[in-house]
């Protein structure tokens, strides 16, 4: 099995104590804190931390609260524990996929064990500064640890020839992002994460990595258009509506990279204003509470998604390179300080009339992209593919670039998008 450097903390009955799988029949009490984490994690998923109350859960499994919590010491307790569990699972995973006997494969076997339809879910790790303090840095280190063993199976790929050179961090750090986001499919496809999906998204994400989405491998893939023209310039900075506006986009785009990096209930009010140099209060004077910036920042984000899908259908010259000058522009916009925000866990929290519309903007831009991968297809550019479940897995590995880019990185926009672009388009398997 493989193991995490998080911190234990002492007495075996300690409710931080993270899962470790027994030999032999487990105990009842190890089976309903297992099923506990299980529904937490799908709640999490789906509604975020701050819109999941411990009752909630309670009422979900049929047991009181008093019994819930002898599993539990409050919400930031069952918080780390769903979170030990999914670092823990990825280390098993990863231990059990390094067994196999090229770099590619063990990338493959990993992809292909993360989604078997027996295991688990797990809660994506988006919010881990939601934890204090030590439980914080012990998520971090397991995190840490299992990226840099999935860079290795990279690396050993491309010193054993089994895998194309690439930038093996960005390469990894995607499949993690795109991993993560198979965790939150259903809500974005109009499904339920069931045996049928897992099976599709395995073997569409495989196939992807693997043999790419193009009909001829070419050189690097390259966009020369700069995500940053899609701003929206202020015209007349004496205009009163204008520079509102203007004030109000700041407010909106400061909080998208906040909420990408850290998470929507890890990133407080308070720390907005605080990189704007406001108050909160001036916050408050242009919107009506964090609901609203968060919806706020989402509409937003549609806005920018739409305008990436406009743009590429009159560009490109072809169905594959229609959905990669969408997808260039969309890492493009994660990398830089434009930043719109990505649905994540905790999207079912905004309030249900603008949720579903967003629901709808959501799902018309992927079948776009997705008609664009279709397009392809037939005129002979892209390989045939499940174009849906493939416009939502490739959206997880832009997505999770605030996650992971540090705030120091050396690497641009440009460099990064034409890396996973270059991945997607020819695959890592050398011919």
């Amino acid at each position: 099995m493989g193991s995490s450097n998080l911190v234990r903390t002492p007495g075996a009955g300690s409710a931080d104590a993270p899962l470790r799988q027994r030999r032999g029949r487990p105990p009842k009490r190890s089976q309903r804190l297992g099923l506990l984490l299980d529904r937490a994690a799908e709640l999490f998923n789906l509604q975020g931390i701050s819109a999941t109350p411990v009752a909630d859960l309670a009422d979900l499994l049929q047991i009181s609260r008093a019994s819930l919590y002898y599993y539990i010491q409050d919400r930031e307790g069952l918080v780390f524990q769903c979170y030990t569990r999914a670092c823990e699972l990825t280390a098993d995973d990863l231990a059990e996929a390094a067994q196999a006997p090229s770099g590619l494969e063990r990338v493959q076997s990993f992809v292909r064990l993360s989604l078997l339809p027996t295991r688990p879910t797990v809660a994506v790790l988006s919010e881990i500064d939601i934890l204090s303090g030590e439980r914080a840095q012990a998520v971090k280190r397991a995190t840490k640890a299992n990226v840099a063993k999935l860079i290795g199976f990279i690396n050993d790929g491309i010193r054993d020839g089994s895998t194309r050179a690439c930038d093996a961090e960005v390469l990894a750090q995607a499949v993690v992002g795109m991993l993560s986001w198979a965790q939150l499919l259903p809500q974005w496809s109009s499904g339920r994460q069931t045996e049928a999906l897992r099976n599709r998204t395995s073997a569409a994400m495989i196939s992807l990595l693997t043999r790419g989405l193009s009909t001829q491998r070419g050189p690097r893939f390259e966009c020369r258009t700069d995500v940053e023209q899609f701003q929206r310039p202020l015209i007349n900075a004496f205009d009163r509506r204008e520079a509102s506006s203007a004030k109000i986009n700041q407010v909106l785009a400061a909080a998208s990279r906040q909420f990408n990096r850290n998470g929507v209930e890890a990133t407080s009010v308070d720390a907005i204003a605080n990189t704007l140099g406001v108050t909160k209060g001036v916050l408050y004077h242009y919107l009506a509470d964090k609901s609203e910036l968060v919806t706020r920042c989402y509409e937003r984000a549609f806005d920018f998604y739409d305008q990436f899908v406009d743009f590429a259908r009159r560009e490109g010259r072809n169905g594959l390179e229609r959905a990669f000058i969408n997808a260039h522009l969309n890492i493009q916009a994660h990398v830089t300080l434009l930043s719109p925000l990505m649905p994540q866990p905790g999207f079912g929290a905004v309030p249900k009339a603008r949720r579903m519309a967003l629901l709808e903007r959501g799902r018309r831009e992927n079948r776009a992209v997705a008609d664009f991968l279709r397009e392809g297809a037939t005129d002979g550019s892209a390989v045939p593919c499940d174009a849906a479940l493939v416009t939502h897995i490739c959206a997880g590995a832009f997505g999770w670039i605030p996650k992971w880019l540090p705030p120091k990185n050396t690497r641009t926009a440009f460099e990064i998008a034409d890396e996973i672009c270059t991945v997607l388009r020819n695959g890592l398997q050398v011919p």
